[in-house]
């Protein structure tokens, strides 16, 4: 990929003998200035990264990578359902907003962006439900269960549930720091389960510090992971039901542990305040890995770094280095750097230069966009109209149109 140096880009601002005299520090800014201008307003190509997304079936939240700034789109695997030569079998997500999502109003996967507490996710809803998950527990059943350390008093509730018709409830009293909490299950043989998740849905009364998730033949053999965090990457949440899970192929093995009879669960929840805890169904959820194409916030190489790895010049801690390089096209920094030039002047109260800039930044815009069309992504939605409503105009949406 192109990539120019600021160095490059300052020399050339000083170019202009009206805009040498200016400071470097804020030649820098005004760049970054134009650069969230320009991230505001499109995306471009350049912009595309390929990962890879792991989907199960009934989990709707899901992390995003660090620089994500917006979805791209998600593509079947090649190799999954040849895409290539079955083109029936795609996936076809729709992006949506985040209230169609939830609504779930037709029979399309579709994928939104969810914001929590100021932190981005993903949302994705895909309805192929032949991925190869398998209900381990489904809380139900009290004699499953048991409770020791912080943790007592296993008891089948059925008012409070995330699904099915109960919950085990669990009182945890903080002495030692360590709760725990374990369900025995009917013995699975299951000598896939490296492709495989554990999940489980819990509801804290309190946030513990970490959670130690374990899927054990028995107490002395067994798969184990410690989680600081719900499986979408949202911190832990007191009064709320979290979910949790662990990637059975990266758990640390414990022992021997014997596929062909996974037979318990335990839980460790260490630091969990008193209170009144709820437990409800687990999983073995299979995953199908999705092309996964997002729009990358970082546009800036470091030195050292062969890709973009932070937003703009200036970094969090407010320093900026001139062998950094902006990560685009020729056409793009030249857009660039005109709008910066049109701040310069603006902050000289130079009219003369500013007319001139916008003049040579709308040329090199236009010669951008000719180029590289924006790809920002569309957000479709669903609309009805019904035979009581009187409205004559024309849309898009279902139901009666008068």
């Amino acid at each position: 990929m192109e990539s120019t140096p600021l160095s490059t880009i300052l020399n050339r601002i000083d170019s202009f003998q009206d805009l040498s005299g200016t400071e470097a520090q804020f030649k820098v800014r005004f760049l970054d200035a134009a650069l969230r201008k320009y991230r505001r307003e499109t995306q471009l190509p350049w912009m595309l990264i390929q990962g890879t997304l792991r989907v199960f079936d009934n989990v709707l939240v899901y992390p995003v990578p660090a620089g994500f700034d917006e979805i791209g789109y998600l593509e079947n695997n090649q190799g999954i359902d040849n895409k290539y030569n079955n083109y029936g079998n795609r996936a076809r997500f729709k992006f949506t907003s985040l209230q169609q999502f939830y609504e779930n109003p037709d029979v399309r996967n579709n994928m939104a962006e969810i914001w929590d507490q100021g932190t981005k996710f993903l949302g994705v809803r895909y309805k192929d439900t032949n991925l190869g998950s398998v209900k381990l527990n489904s809380a139900e059943t009290v004699a499953d269960w048991t409770a020791s350390g912080d943790a007592s008093n296993p008891t089948l509730d059925n008012v409070f549930y995330k699904e099915g018709n109960g919950s085990i409830k669990i009182t945890i009293v903080n002495s030692t720091g360590s709760a725990v909490i374990k369900n025995v299950n009917t013995s699975l043989n299951d000598s896939l389960y490296k492709q495989k998740y554990e999940f489980r849905d819990i509801y804290l009364d309190g946030v513990p510090t970490s959670i130690e998730l374990r899927l054990q033949t028995d107490d002395s053999n067994y798969l184990t992971t410690t989680v600081t965090s719900q499986f979408s990457g949202q911190a832990f949440k007191a009064d709320a039901w979290n979910t949790v899970a662990i990637d059975l192929n990266e758990a640390t093995e414990v022992g021997t542990f014997d596929s062909s009879s996974i037979a318990s669960e335990k839980m460790i929840l260490t630091g969990a305040p008193s209170g009144t805890y709820y437990v409800d169904a687990s999983y073995m959820r299979k995953w199908r890995p999705f092309d996964f194409w997002y729009y990358s916030s970082y546009q800036v190489k470091t030195l050292g770094n062969n890709v973009a790895s932070q937003e703009y010049f200036m970094n969090s801690s407010e320093v900026y280095s001139s062998d950094s390089e902006l990560v685009a096209p020729s056409e793009f920094i030249d857009v660039i750097m005109y709008e910066a030039m049109i701040m310069a002047a603006m902050d000289q109260k130079k009219k003369s230069l500013v007319e001139r800039f916008l003049q040579m930044g709308a040329e090199a815009e236009l010669s951008l966009y000719r180029q590289y069309p924006s790809m920002m992504p569309l957000i479709t939605t669903n609309r009805w109209r019904f035979n009581f409503e009187t409205s004559n105009y024309n849309d898009n949406g279902y139901g009666y149109r008068h």
